[in-house]
């Protein structure tokens, strides 16, 4: 058969109506995600770092051992070998629908945002076709639909929210389609091995792609274990229960093969300390999973992802929680009552594993989204079936839930995607700042930045931080958080020259973080230590009414003359009694943009002295750049 007719007969093979619906649903869930094209730029901070590393592969750099950019005072610092696979197939993308075209920064920004969006649509197809091969076409629509609709998955793949992890669901969702036609597959049938080696290898990808590779290892093991015991226990032939314990053998194999060859994955490791703190059940286990984790790690208490997640469930999934549920107290019954089922205990394990962690962890939430639509699908199929032969009435009776959890999740998603945006358009200052770095300072200049920026300076501003949130270097973390709090300027300017940085760069929302910088001055997470306790800084943005001739400032309405009253330089006595007993400043923005309200101590720091231009600092520090919150000063050398 030559090629031609190969794809004659393949063409002629496919089920037309379901290729339609895998069309639909790809269409809905791109809709859903590409809303957020509307943004100019993207979410979080780890967006920018992969666009500028996919970058330096479109430029014909290579991908670089370390990071140029960012962490100066170290000579650069490692990336992160487990995302390879995420850079190239990104960079070969936009190699493909720019036909060859060689990089330039707006196409690869637009890019950057379309491309997520891209693959949640490709995984909610991926989840179409595997629920239709485990369950029939109707669970699988109901997978794909709620896979285009839940809002934890849809926010992990909306577009700008360019990570790892918006790929490495594909390799995970396509391993299980192959592993779920390798289960069902007879002893006699050659095809399931191709099958099972073609899932080994899927998710051998993952573990070049995503961190969260490790949950191919628990999942696979748990779904393996208990559906051979499951298969003995209804007396399935012997040699059936070696060919399906075979496969899945032969695809774990192949991921452990691709994972080990990965120097970066450390799985074994991975595995077996998560294994040892999670899986025993035990009085210990059962109250880490309940309770927010104590560490003496400044950025793991400051940071809030070792929160439990349990607390935001209603924010994450709504009422679509109800499938994973119920999807637990089905399948037990599912496979209990259906002799041939090698399959269900997959959607079980992928579920009760990811219900778990999302429960325990509130950085493992999003790991429940996808989980969520399988759920949904093994949920759709117990409902077909329990309503096969009866009648009408109560059918429709019946289905009403289901189709009110379809208008639910339809409008969750709408309602989800009308809520976000990209810290970076609210921060209003922050664009205009990055675009006068990388015009007006000379290239390779060295930031002095707080780390929660560090990324956007290092891919939009194109110049170096000192830090970024991979927390890379807390010495320098520490020693930023020195410099804006002490009373000592030469103590200050000595932290500065230190690190040889060529320009200090501020935002005024550092004034009202001044008790976190103290986590990292003094390396400590003791929330009582005074030297934290006392600091008090807040802001309020202020806008003009009645064409300026008063300023809404929060809930406060002042006359235009009543706000210019107000000093916009640093003074060294209070100007205000808070309560009548508590001494304050309070400070206008020289274009009354911002009201800031200091207590005594936060007022003496450095950081905000710098900031109200307070005579003393400008022996070191010279202002080049003010606008909307941001400011920049260059170092005297």
């Amino acid at each position: 058969m030559n090629p031609r007719q190969w794809l004659v007969s393949y063409w002629n093979g496919v089920n037309k109506r379901h290729l339609v619906l895998a069309g639909l649903l790809f269409v809905l869930a791109l809709a859903i995600r590409g809303y957020m094209m509307k943004w100019e730029l993207f979410f979080e901070f780890d967006t920018y770092f992969h666009a500028r590393i996919v970058s330096y592969l479109l430029q014909g750099q290579g991908l670089p051992s370390r990071d140029p950019m960012a962490y100066y005072q170290l000579g650069g610092t490692t990336i992160p070998g487990v995302t390879v696979l995420f850079w190239y197939a990104s960079a070969f993308l936009y190699k493909l629908f720019t036909l060859g075209a060689a990089y330039n920064k707006e196409v690869w920004i637009y890019f950057v945002k379309f491309l997520p969006a891209f693959y949640g649509a490709l995984i909610s197809v991926a989840m179409f076709y595997l629920g239709k091969e485990m369950y029939g076409p109707k669970a699988g629509a109901a997978m794909g639909f709620f896979a285009a609709v839940t809002p934890a998955f849809v926010y992990r793949t909306m577009a700008g929210q360019f990570e790892d992890d918006a790929l490495g669901f594909i390799w995970l969702v396509l391993g299980f389609l192959f592993l779920v036609r390798a289960a069902q597959s007879k002893s006699a049938d050659k095809s399931g091995l191709k099958n099972a080696v073609i899932a080994g290898v899927l998710f051998g990808l993952m573990a070049w792609t995503w961190d969260m590779f490790l949950l191919i290892p628990f999942i696979l093991a748990a779904y393996g274990f208990w559906t051979i015991a499951l298969l003995w226990f209804k007396n399935v032939e012997k040699k059936e229960i070696l060919h399906f314990g075979k496969l899945v053998t032969v695809a774990f194999l192949l991921f452990a093969v691709f994972a080990t060859a990965n120097p970066a994955s450390n799985w074994t490791q991975k595995v077996y300390d998560y294994t040892r703190l999670y899986l025993p059940v035990s009085a210990e286990n059962i109250e880490r999973a309940q309770t927010k984790a104590q560490t003496t790690s400044v950025i793991g208490f400051t940071v809030g992802e070792e929160n439990t997640g349990k607390e935001f469930f209603g924010t994450k999934y709504n009422a679509l929680i109800v499938f994973p549920v119920l999807a637990l107290l089905l399948i037990p019954y599912r496979v209990l009552r259906k002799k041939a089922d090698k399959v269900s205990l997959l959607v079980f394990f992928w579920t009760l594993i990811t219900f778990y962690m999302a429960w325990s962890k509130l950085k493992f939430t999003y790991t429940l989204g996808l989980s969520i639509p399988a759920a949904a699908g093994a949920v759709t199929i117990e409902l077909f079936e329990f309503l096969h032969g009866r009648p009408s009435l109560e059918k429709k009776t019946l289905l009403l839930p289901l189709g009110f959890m379809l208008l639910v999740g339809a409008g969750a998603a709408m309602h989800f995607m009308t809520e976000q945006y990209p810290s970076i358009e609210q921060a209003i200052g922050w664009k205009d700042a990055l675009a006068w770095m990388r015009n007006e300072t000379p290239v390779g200049s060295k930031m002095f930045n707080w780390w929660d920026e560090g990324h956007w300076i290092s891919f939009i501003g194109e110049r170096r931080p000192l830090v970024d949130n991979r927390n890379n270097d807390f010495q320098a973390d520490s020693d930023w958080a020195r410099f804006y709090l002490t009373e000592d300027l030469n103590e200050a300017y000595a932290i500065v020259r230190k690190y040889d940085a060529d320009y200090v760069v501020l935002s005024n929302d550092l004034l009202g973080k001044m008790n976190s910088l103290g986590f990292y001055a003094y390396n400590t997470t003791d929330v009582t230590d005074a030297r934290l306790s006392k600091f008090f800084g807040n802001f309020l943005e202020c806008s003009p009414r009645n064409n300026g001739q008063s300023f809404q400032c929060g809930p406060n309405a002042i006359p235009a003359p009543q706000l210019e009253s107000i000093p916009s330089s640093w003074r060294q006595n209070p100007n205000q009694l808070f309560e009548q007993k508590t001494p304050m400043y309070v400070y206008r923005d020289k274009n009354n943009r911002f009201l800031y309200f200091l207590n005594v101590p936060s007022n003496i720091g450095v950081g905000p002295r710098l900031w109200f231009y307070e005579t003393s600092t400008q022996e070191y520090f010279t202002q080049v750049y003010e606008n909307a919150g941001v400011k920049i000063f260059k170092v005297k050398k």
